[in-house]
């Protein structure tokens, strides 16, 4: 029996009808893809995405203001599709209900879901395939998290007899029946979420390029291209801000074992990027994955004698950022001091507050604050325990005369986070990758 493939096309592979014919070819090109989920239009040169146009005749319509020439751009929008796809497919009548929707009163997300139903449904004619409502098959709990157990249970039973469909993404329904939408462009939540109910074999990710480098072209230019990471090297990227595919996607396909490829709709033809729960059997790496980093970090050190010893300090200094709503990106302990490495903006809108708290909370010998630190991670399966890693980091960035502020390896063997002055963040990233992000696609048997 063939493959059970999932795949999902974003906003940018819907905007018009030449992208979704493109899209549509590819779907045709390969039998195992039995499962689309799509989204609605996005934006285009001179036109903004059809999910932003119905926030704003939802606006309007609260707001007693006239809404008949947005509703008409998305009418044009769809017809263009229609036209240029050369399908038979009634907009005018999506139209009317859409605007009846409005003047009953139906919430946001129901008329923010529009987008995506409609979109759904021109694809479903242009591929002669069966349309499923994502509100019949998708379902939230009451605090709006997704109802993964039901979900899978209703949509194994729903797809079980539908060989091949199409799903719109973005939403799903509320205990009480209510549509209730995923956040803004998380249209990969719901078609991992089919992925793993019908327990695909692999997820795809449809977009304009596939390509993710070793390390920020900008810095790098020759940076290589990476073929191949594991969902815990995506987790680790998305720390620092390659942002490949959201936390809960790979956690929920990590923990399925379903592998997802990033795939490019301009480049068909090329293997994209696989992620996958692990690295093929007898296989490690033997350089880094990626290089990633970030600039404008700020250090917060305490000094306390005894600390070591002192009973819930962490726990103190932890609840006084949480209850600032801050986030901690990282922090180091000693036998006298901690530092904690915060991103700037977070932390200059509540400076004042947190140091007035821990003063009077921990009674400190000094709080010394820092700004214009750079993390930099470098990533990869059990790069740590590769020998030699940590002497040629440190080598590589003495002979580039830059001083190092903090090192931390990981204890899961992932990544290796160097800080470093944000003036020296471009030649540590260079001397980084010279050293040990070269060679990121040679994974060596054991």
């Amino acid at each position: 029996m063939s493959s059970l493939i999932v795949s999902r096309f974003g906003g940018i592979e819907a905007a018009d009808s030449q992208e979704v014919k493109k899209s549509a070819e590819i779907i045709k090109s390969n039998p195992s893809r039995r499962y689309i989920v799509v989204s609605a239009p996005g934006s285009a040169p001179g036109k903004i995405g059809i999910t932003d146009m119905l926030y704003i005749c939802h606006s309007r319509f609260q707001s007693r203001e006239k809404y008949d020439d947005i509703l008409g751009q998305i009418s044009e929008r769809y017809k263009e599709i229609v036209s240029g796809t050369g399908i038979e497919f009634d907009v005018d009548t999506e139209i009317v209900a859409l605007k009846r929707s409005l003047e009953f009163g139906m919430n946001l997300d129901y008329i923010a879901s529009r987008g995506e139903y409609i979109m759904a449904k021109i694809f479903a004619r242009l591929l002669d395939w069966p349309f499923v409502d994502a509100s019949e098959i998708i379902f939230f709990n009451k605090d709006g998290t997704p109802d993964i157990e039901k979900t899978s249970a209703v949509m194994r039973d729903a797809l079980s007899g539908i060989e091949r469909a199409v799903i719109p993404g973005f939403y799903g329904s509320l205990p009480d029946g209510k549509i209730k939408t995923f956040r803004r462009g998380d249209c990969d939540s719901a078609g991992s979420i089919v992925a793993c109910s019908v327990k695909a074999d692999l997820f795809e990710k449809w977009s304009e390029t596939s390509k993710i480098y070793s390390a920020d072209p900008a810095v790098i230019p020759d940076a290589e291209v990476v073929s191949h990471i594991t969902y815990n090297e995506a987790l680790e990227l998305n720390y620092l801000g390659i942002d490949i595919v959201t936390d809960n996607v790979v956690l929920m396909l990590g923990e399925a074992g379903i592998p997802m490829r990033i795939c490019s709709t301009n480049r068909p033809e090329d293997e994209g990027m696989l992620i996958s729960p692990k690295l093929p059997e007898g296989v490690s790496r033997s350089m880094a994955a990626c290089i990633s980093g970030r600039k404008a970090f700020t250090i917060v050190s305490i000094k306390k004698y005894g600390l070591n010893t002192t009973s819930g300090f962490g726990e103190k200094l932890f609840g006084i950022f949480a209850r600032n709503n801050i986030a901690c990106q990282h922090y180091l302990s000693g036998i006298h001091k901690m530092a904690f490495v915060l991103k700037n903006p977070m932390f200059d809108l509540r400076r004042v507050q947190i140091l007035k708290d821990i003063e009077r909370a921990l009674e400190p010998l000094s709080v010394t604050v820092e700004k214009g630190l750079s993390l930099i991670a470098v990533i990869g399966e059990g790069i740590g325990a590769v020998i030699g890693t940590f002497s040629r980091i440190l080598s590589a960035l003495s002979e580039a005369g830059i001083n190092v502020r903090m090192i931390d390896q990981g204890s899961d063997d992932l990544n290796i986070i160097i800080g470093v002055a944000d003036s020296d963040y471009e030649a540590a990233v260079k001397a980084l990758y010279n050293a040990v992000g070269k060679g990121n696609n040679s994974l060596a048997a054991y």
